[in-house]
């Protein structure tokens, strides 16, 4: 295998359009391309959820002998791109003890460090700019994201006053769409597992002319396709409980970035007054 194709197969997973079975394991690689890098075939089968032959074709799909050689070039993108600090933390992390509780909680530092890097500022500035010049917000999370799309609309709502959020998948999202316009943002959070309205709820959105952000964990979610920016958050846990540190983490970054856009001085002053007057706060 070429030296070029090796240092970018990451980049090479991302461009290839996989489906199926081989699509959970492009995601499972593009999730964890650290640990993917020191797992057997077999390993990498089951955390995958797919057969050991799968992940056998799906590096020779890639164009490599087979799996040593695929695993041979991810472990050589992480050569790259450990610091030596990023070492120091990953042997102090399995020094650590095995308390559940603990793990936890050092997968969700994880998780904010791989986001901190996935973020493209470019694409955040836009979402930014976006937000700011909308004459409405519609932030659609249902199950379990429904409680990042009532934290987004708190978030939100100071700076702008239009923000909605749609957390029943009852069809009550297309009692907000029909107030949209092409100034409106539409904003759709799905973690796995994905709900499958969210997906057609961006889409739909996408067919009136507004303008959509997908926030999910990867490229290869379902919002991706149907959105016009995306900004990625790692979620990944130890359990059946999912892990929202990181998204929350990036809500709040778009929610500051706003608020620094937004001259609301008087509004904020008249609210707070409203506060103090009706005790809302201790």
């Amino acid at each position: 295998m070429p030296e070029k194709v090796r240092e970018h197969v990451l980049k090479k997973i991302r461009c290839m359009s996989f489906s199926g079975k081989r699509g959970q394991v492009a995601k499972y690689i593009l999730d964890h391309h650290i640990e993917a890098a020191f797992l057997t075939a077999a390993e990498l089968a089951r955390r995958a959820g797919v057969s050991e032959p799968t992940v056998i074709r799906f590096a020779t799909d890639l164009g490599f002998s087979g799996y040593p050689a695929l695993q041979r070039a991810l472990q050589d993108l992480v050569q790259q791109e450990l610091t030596t600090v990023d070492r120091i933390k990953i042997r102090a992390l399995r020094r650590q003890n095995k308390d559940p509780a603990v793990q936890s909680l050092w997968q969700d530092l994880r998780n904010l460090e791989e986001t901190i890097k996935l973020i493209d500022p470019k694409t955040m500035a836009q979402v930014v700019e976006k937000l700011f010049r909308a004459d409405r917000v519609i932030v659609v999370g249902l199950r379990m994201s429904a409680a990042l799309a009532t934290y987004m609309r708190l978030a939100l709502k100071k700076s702008v006053p239009t923000v909605v959020a749609v957390t029943r998948g009852d069809g009550s999202f297309f009692d907000e769409l029909v107030w949209a316009t092409s100034k409106s943002v539409v904003v759709g959070i799905g973690f796995p597992r994905y709900s499958r309205a969210t997906p057609g709820y961006l889409a739909a959105a996408r067919a009136k002319g507004v303008t959509t952000v997908a926030i999910t964990d990867s490229e290869l979610s379902p919002l991706v396709p149907h959105a016009d920016h995306v900004l990625l958050a790692r979620c990944r846990a130890l359990s059946y409980v999912d892990s929202f540190t990181a998204p929350i983490a990036l809500i709040g970054a778009i929610a500051t970035a706003l608020s620094l856009r937004s001259e609301h001085t008087e509004r904020l002053e008249e609210l707070e007054a409203l506060w103090k007057r009706y005790q809302v706060f201790y």
